[in-house]
């Protein structure tokens, strides 16, 4: 059995609201077209008017280079948008428990979050899985920096021939503060595009290596 890996997941702009399974199981999805070579599709939540979004898209890159910058905590200023700082509290192969803190523009409160990321590597299929949740820790209270915000994210990468990678990225978003729904929804609606986009960019810089597990994986 391969080793797994850190976990690092996290969000863009006002940061995410990670789901504890895959948010297609919640509901029906709308196609919203193609966006940078992005499916993207919305989903409506039972009790709040935030919308969920979807990306998926099939990228000409090997997954053990996705899975390099994906799984290394260290290149989160790499491609995570707004990204400020991090702190790790626990960590194992499977899971970490870190803080995050997002920079956000000058007018509105830097978010934060304190979550739990867990890895699943189906050896089989040749996929990996990462879930992402909002927790509470009682090492990480609320900072006087930000507005703690929540987040359900899940994000799948499953290895196809010739080198390619599928890529599958779902998020639903509380960004608590005073910042209107329609405004989430609108910034919200642009995250999955961007958020594989800046992945496979850096997967494709040069210096990037394959990751050791996966590189037998197409």
């Amino acid at each position: 059995m391969h080793r797994l890996h850190l976990l690092s997941v996290v969000a863009l702009c006002f940061s995410l609201l990670l789901l504890d399974s895959s948010v297609a199981e919640a509901g029906e999805w709308e196609d919203m077209g193609v966006q940078d070579n992005v499916r993207v599709s919305r989903m409506q939540v039972e009790g709040t008017s935030v919308l969920a979004f979807r990306g998926e898209t099939v990228a000409d890159v090997h997954i053990a280079r996705i899975a390099e910058v994906f799984l290394d905590p260290t290149q989160r200023g790499e491609w995570v948008n707004r990204y400020h700082s991090h702190e790790t509290l626990e960590r194992t192969d499977e899971m970490e428990l870190y803080w995050i803190r997002f920079d956000l523009p000058i007018g509105i409160s830097d978010r934060d979050y304190m979550l739990r990321a867990d890895l699943e590597v189906d050896e089989a299929n040749r996929q990996i899985t990462a879930r992402v949740n909002s927790v509470e820790d009682r090492r990480k209270p609320d900072q006087r920096c930000c507005v703690r915000a929540e987040t359900q994210t899940y994000y799948q990468f499953t290895a196809l021939p010739n080198g390619r990678t599928r890529m599958i990225v779902e998020v639903h978003t509380d960004p608590k503060g005073l910042i209107p729904n329609w405004l989430v929804n609108r910034i919200q609606r642009d995250w999955p595009s961007d958020t594989l986009a800046s992945l496979l960019a850096r997967a494709r810089a040069s210096g990037v290596r394959n990751h050791p597990d996966y590189t037998d994986w197409h």
